[in-house]
């Protein structure tokens, strides 16, 4: 039972997916339609259509197994090793760096704030009921 359960909920994610891309080939929008089958999902998440309990299990499994999808890109990254060791390579290389660097001190910057205001709204109705 837990198997097909897995499956089910693994397909409701794919079918957003598809939707997703059958939308982006159809209106010729230039954003990935595994983007739009995501934002459509987090739609019917907000709205409630859609709870997330439904596909908790199916989306775990996937997370799981998540680092195995990066493998073949990997790989395939070393077939082109002329390319990455020239001049351009390596200012491609260092410019994925840096961006990788600004989005992890953003992140956090966020992650920081946005919990400092959880806290202060916290204490806030603490007072209150006081």
């Amino acid at each position: 039972m837990r198997g097909m359960k897995l499956v089910v909920q693994i397909g409701i994610l794919y079918i957003f997916y598809r939707v997703g891309a059958y939308i982006q080939d159809v209106f010729s929008i230039p954003v990935p339609g595994s983007i739009i089958g995501m934002l459509l999902l987090l739609l019917f998440l907000m709205t409630g259509f859609l709870k997330d309990k439904y596909l908790q299990d199916g989306a775990y499994v996937l997370l799981l197994y998540l680092p195995l999808f990066f493998v073949p890109a990997t790989v395939g990254v070393m077939n082109h090793f002329g390319f990455l060791s020239s001049m351009d390579g390596l200012i491609m290389l260092f410019a994925l760096l840096v961006g990788t660097i600004l989005v992890l001190l953003s992140s956090g910057l966020v992650a920081q704030k946005t919990a400092e205001a959880v806290d202060n709204n916290t204490k806030a109705t603490r007072r209150d009921r006081i």
